[in-house]
């Protein structure tokens, strides 16, 4: 059974996963100048901002650091809770 996660879930893992080596996962957003020269997602490092990796696939990256487990698969639905009364 799959277990569906958000794409911010996994930002967040990867992050504080990268942090402890001093780089983070960065997203250019859909009007972006830099979107055709670094992708969508990028690994910069924290302190300088130097771009290490470009055209990140967030989901198989997150897999090869260990921060997905095997059934779980990014879902970009938004799940709505009933509202409180």
């Amino acid at each position: 059974m799959q277990k569906p996660v958000t794409a911010l879930a996994v930002k967040r893992r990867l992050n504080r996963r990268l942090a402890e080596k001093g780089e983070c996962l960065r997203k250019n957003p859909n009007n972006s100048p830099w979107l055709s020269k670094l992708g969508t997602y990028y690994i910069a490092e924290i302190n300088t901002d130097n771009v290490l990796q470009t055209d990140v696939d967030l989901e198989a990256f997150a897999r090869a650091e260990g921060v997905m487990k095997s059934g779980e698969v990014i879902t970009t639905e938004i799940r709505l809770t009933a509202p409180r009364r």
